[in-house]
This record gives C-alpha cells, sequence and structure tokens, in this order.
C-alpha cells in the first residue's frame, strides 16, 4: 500500500507483476470480481486460491488494522494517506508528477485534492523568493 494502489489494482495484482530482481511491480489492471472469476496467479487470495471479495479485503483490513492498534482505515483511505505522502514530500514538479503517475492521475488533479498538504514547500519557495529579493 506504500504507493496507493486501488483496492481493485490491488486485488487484481498477480504474481507474474513482481519482478524481484528488478524491484518493480506492474499494476495494469483492476479486477472485475465474479463467482465465475478463477486465477490462481493472484498475489491475494483466499486460503484456497480464489479471488478474495472486495468486502472481505475491507474487513480483514480493518481487522489487521485493530489488532496492532493502528487507526482505522480503509483500502481508500490508505490510498489517500500514500498520496498525501508523496505530495507533502515532493520537493520538485518532477517529483509532484513521478507522485501522480503512480496514482493514475494528471499533476492538475493531485494539485488541486493534495495542494493543501504542500505548506513546508510553499513557505519554503516564499522563503526563497524573499531571499534573493533585493533590500
Amino acid at each position: 500500500m506504500l504507493y496507493g494502489p486501488r483496492r481493485s489494482e490491488l486485488l487484481a495484482l498477480r504474481w507474474d507483476d513482481i519482478d524481484a530482481t528488478a524491484s518493480t511491480v506492474t499494476i495494469d489492471e483492476g479486477l472485475a470480481f465474479g463467482p465465475s472469476w478463477q486465477d490462481e496467479t493472484l498475489v491475494v487470495a483466499t486460503w484456497v486460491d480464489t479471488p478474495l471479495n472486495p468486502c472481505n479485503f475491507d474487513q480483514d483490513l480493518d481487522v489487521i488494522l485493530r489488532r496492532t492498534g493502528l487507526p482505522r482505515l480503509t483500502s481508500h483511505g490508505l490510498r489517500h494517506t500514500a498520496a498525501t505522502h508523496m505530495t507533502r514530500r515532493a520537493t520538485n514538479v518532477g517529483e509532484l508528477r513521478v507522485a501522480a503517475d503512480i496514482l493514475g492521475h494528471s499533476p492538475e488533479m493531485l494539485l488541486k485534492i493534495y495542494a493543501h498538504t504542500m505548506p513546508d514547500s510553499l513557505r519554503l519557495i516564499a522563503d526563497r523568493i524573499a531571499a534573493r529579493a533585493p533590500h
């Protein structure tokens, strides 16, 4: 959840989407869950290798968070948290663009939703401009 995948993207993740040598994960589809879906290559599955129902995923996530004492978050809340951290830590436009690409957003959408998380960056820019101004 570090990079904020959508629940459907996480539930559709297959083992061949993971390249351990290159340390990459390719997320290229969402999960159209249904009773006839069978896929034994899913990373997130039930104990008998059937797709996990999205509602059960949220319930399991809730149990894990309660057991660890962490605040309750939905899978979408985890995505929002990851996006907030990526945006807050971005130090330039290039990093914002990468965060937007990872999340599947346009940079404009990312800034529209998460610009409020950047007060430190805005203060830093204002201080740099002030330092350059003639006194």
